[in-house]
């Protein structure tokens, strides 16, 4: 067995009990309506935290850039000449017209549509009209576009609006040692899903941020994992960031015959070359033997950094959230990422995203026993979906059920509060953080 122990996320392996929330009382319902609040966050944290801007393989080539929207700022993110990427805030430094419109593209310099200033890859103004015209001097080579902080990352762009932030590496913490693992930066995007929601961001991210609601909302799923929490693997990081893992190829101890070999474990046992049969009536076993069998197959079929893989990584899900909104979803061989961002005017709606990045190995999809279709290896467009026209994915449509239907029941006098269990602890740690950022910031500018 893999040795495991100098990971601090899985170190002690401990469980969060009840008792170890110390107050859920600021867990108001103003937090999720109200115009005000929602300009403190986008002052006091989105706009001091390290985002991620794009998928790299989007932007592969020297002119290759795309633009997110981060609540109301538009970020330009280019691929340069030396093959790095830099981000900038997209906006003419002449009168501040919009300097890019649309989501991707390609081009050899910007050029503002308004009045002709032109801005090479790197951000430098190189042209501008009449530039003997200007009382201050020739502008070029000195108003440039602003730029942010851009890191790469697992095969993501980071950018962080705060020229004084911290490292990535330091904001990732832990995070990054233990995805670093799966080599995501090789994996293909294969699904690339995007949609408003009708909901605060948060109600989105707080379901991330909890377990409780899984077997109500995805009973499903207790067939693929053991969803018990007091079996499960709670972590909480000074950085904000918290991660669960649940025993994956191990049906859930709710069920009622959990030592029975059910229909996803027997398919993944096969997969591997392992007969289902032999592990009827004790099915809580199957799972060391299936990370023996992919130690063993994996770098056979090309998975090469299947030796890198914590032997729990090579059966169970690792779900990472992210602060302040970004979910990461990682088995063995493909990882989900879904979040949620905020509306730029309105706190009951927000943007949300679904990603599904694979491993190729030797060109045979093997996509985990989860429900949904498997998908092609080829990098996937961005397809953007209206909310309730169209499946956002068996389990996302579930949990954005639930968050639309919360979003109405904040705006009812009657709800006072959270009321959390323990196990919802990384709930209460989220909206700490988000507190910690707010006050910190209004301290800085008092």
């Amino acid at each position: 067995m893999t040795e495991h122990t100098n990971i601090p996320a899985i170190k002690g392996q401990n469980n969060l009990i009840a008792g170890a929330i110390a107050s859920s009382a600021d867990i108001t319902r103003d937090r999720y309506i109200s115009p005000d609040f929602m300009q403190l966050e986008a002052d006091y944290v989105w706009a001091k935290v390290w985002n991620i801007g794009a998928w790299a393989a989007e932007i592969p080539g020297i002119g290759d850039y795309v633009v997110h929207q981060l609540g109301k700022d538009s970020i330009l993110m280019v691929r340069q000449t030396d093959g790095g990427v830099k981000a900038f805030h997209n906006v003419c430094t002449h009168r501040g017209n919009r300097l890019v419109y649309g989501e991707n593209g390609t081009t050899e310099k910007f050029a503002c549509s308004y009045h002709g200033w032109q801005y090479e890859l790197d951000g430098t103004l190189s042209y501008v009209q009449d530039a003997d015209d200007f009382p201050l001097g020739n502008p070029c080579g000195v108003r440039n576009l602003a730029e942010i902080r851009c890191e790469l990352w697992a095969g993501f762009v980071w950018y962080n609006m705060d020229v004084g932030c911290e490292p990535l590496d330091d904001f990732l913490g832990e995070v990054k040692e233990i995805f670093d693992r799966y080599d995501m930066d090789k994996m293909v995007r294969v699904g690339y899903q995007i949609a408003e929601i009708p909901c605060n961001w948060k109600s989105i991210h707080d379901n991330f941020c909890e377990s409780y609601h899984l077997p109500t909302t995805h009973p499903e799923l207790s067939e693929f994992f053991d969803d018990d929490y007091k079996n499960t693997i709670f972590e909480l990081y000074d950085t904000g960031h918290n991660l669960m893992r649940m025993k994956g190829a191990v049906p859930s101890k709710r069920d009622d015959a959990p030592d029975h070999v059910n229909e996803p474990l027997a398919a993944e046992l096969a997969e591997w070359g392992l007969d289902p049969a032999d592990f009827e009536g004790r099915a809580g076993e199957a799972r060391v033997e299936l990370q023996a069998a992919k130690r063993a197959l994996g770098p056979e079929r090309k998975y090469d950094y299947f030796p890198k893989l914590l032997d729990e990584q090579l059966t169970d899900p690792f779900h990472c959230n992210l602060f302040p909104g970004t979910s990461i979803t990682a088995q063995a061989t493909v990882v989900g990422l879904q979040r949620a961002e905020p509306h730029p005017t309105d706190p009951n709606k927000c943007i949300y995203e679904n990603w599904s990045m694979v491993a190729v190995g030797d060109g045979v999809v093997r996509v985990p026993n989860t429900p949904g279709d498997p998908r092609p290896v080829v990098e996937a467009e961005r397809h953007e979906v209206i909310y309730g026209e169209a499946s956002l994915g068996f389990i996302p449509d579930q949990d954005l059920r639930v968050a639309s239907g919360q979003q109405l029941g904040f705006q009812s006098r009657g709800f006072e509060g959270a009321y959390l269990t323990g196990q919802e602890s990384r709930v209460q740690q989220f909206h700490d953080r988000i507190n910690e950022c707010i006050r910190q910031g209004l301290a800085e500018e008092s």
